[in-house]
């Protein structure tokens, strides 16, 4: 995923050199799926047993990956190859998400937050390396890449298969109870989860808030990350796989802390609303064009925000949902989170072209001030905490 969050953006600036907006398109389409699938994603993941249904899904990248593959290594790369594959990487995505998410649910409450830090830190370290990676494009062809990429799927998907098998009980395959019942229940299902999330403010307004930064915060890194690299500082394929490097340190930095705290967070929903106002004042930062050594410190400290951000709304949604319905709740949190995504992409992209890259940058940080007073204000987010009483 390291190599995909790089090599797939610098790809149409770095290499296609596309416009902003056509970034902002390119975003969108392997964002876009999530709004389309993830609630069904979630359903059906909640009637399956996860290791054969997370190892079927982590080989079907394998088809993507392998068109865009050949796209660059026999054809003339167009910017149409590079849409395709995001729409198809997108859509598989949708699907994995929730399936993966629900396995924390393996977690006692009490130690959510160490367990949610360690998955973190672990991706995110992972995700370094990938970013790493990526920045060697100009070494490296985007062919070797991609097909590097293929073997890490292949091999994700052998190891899920070993490490959740099907357990037999009397001779028989030990499922998810929900896989044996009637197809037809999956329309009522979804309502259910959706209902989950109407009947609790709290949940309601962490997945609102969620929303914003997918269009905000989520918005601006995905466009905004590879613009400040090409844009402000002519950089190439290795500074804005730099860049990500120092935005993942952050996450992983704030992680490892966190799976070092014996006692779970108190204050959850108001840590979080303040991490994405202090998200919108550094975006507000980058925006005067800081030198070197300081943007690479903004970034840090953006990353850890981030890392944060994302560890605290896990572990409210964790601990506040029952456990048979924690893959349609996560696919309603990955809904909200990707479904502001690529419109934030798209909307970033188009700003930046009407009217520049910094002043886009100080329209985003002052909407979110705006959001987070209002949200501090009359949110019931505010007040909620990491654990139901």
């Amino acid at each position: 995923m390291g190599l995909q969050k790089v090599l797939y953006p610098w790809l149409i600036v770095g290499v296609l050199n596309e416009s902003p907006s056509r970034l902002g398109l390119a975003q969108l389409a392997v964002l876009l799926p999530s709004l389309l699938f993830v609630l069904p994603a979630g359903v059906i993941s909640d009637r399956r047993h996860r290791g054969s249904w997370l190892s079927l899904l982590y080989l079907l990248y394998l088809l993507p990956i392998g068109v865009l593959a050949i796209s660059f290594g026999f054809a003339s790369p167009q910017f149409s190859y590079v849409l395709i594959y995001g729409v198809l990487f997108g859509t598989i995505t949708a699907f994995i998400q929730p399936a993966r998410e629900s396995l924390l649910g393996y977690a006692a409450p009490e130690l959510m937050h160490q367990a949610v830090a360690k998955v973190m830190a672990v991706q995110f370290i992972a995700q370094g390396i990938g970013f790493l990676m990526a920045g060697q494009l100009g070494i490296v062809s985007p062919v070797q890449l991609l097909c590097f990429q293929l073997l890490m799927f292949l091999l994700s998907a052998v190891f899920i298969r070993l490490s959740h098998p099907k357990v037999a009980v009397m001779g028989k395959v030990d499922l998810p109870a929900g896989e044996q019942r009637d197809l037809k229940q999956n329309l009522a299902e979804l309502r259910e989860g959706l209902t989950l999330f109407r009947n609790d403010p709290g949940l309601l307004h962490l997945v609102l808030i969620v929303f914003a930064t997918g269009f905000l915060a989520f918005g601006v890194y995905l466009v905004g990350m590879p613009l400040i690299a090409k844009q402000f500082y002519d950089g190439d394929a290795t500074f804005y796989g730099m860049l990500q490097v120092i935005f993942t340190v952050g996450i992983i930095s704030v992680n490892l802390g966190v799976m070092n705290l014996t006692k779970v967070f108190r204050q959850t929903g108001k840590l979080m609303v303040i991490s994405f106002l202090l998200r919108g004042t550094l975006v507000a930062l980058i925006a005067f064009k800081p030198s070197l050594w300081l943007l690479f410190v903004l970034v840090y400290i953006w990353g850890v925000f981030s890392g944060l951000s994302m560890t605290l709304g896990r572990t409210i949604l964790h601990n506040q949902v029952p456990d048979n319905m924690r893959s349609r709740a996560a696919s309603v949190y990955q809904l909200c989170l990707y479904g502001g995504a690529p419109l934030g992409a798209l909307v970033c992209g188009l700003v930046v072209e009407w009217i520049g890259l910094s002043y886009a940058f100080f329209a985003i940080a002052l909407v979110t001030l705006i959001l987070s007073v209002i949200t501090a204000l009359r949110s019931p987010l505010w007040h909620i905490e990491g654990v139901r009483e």
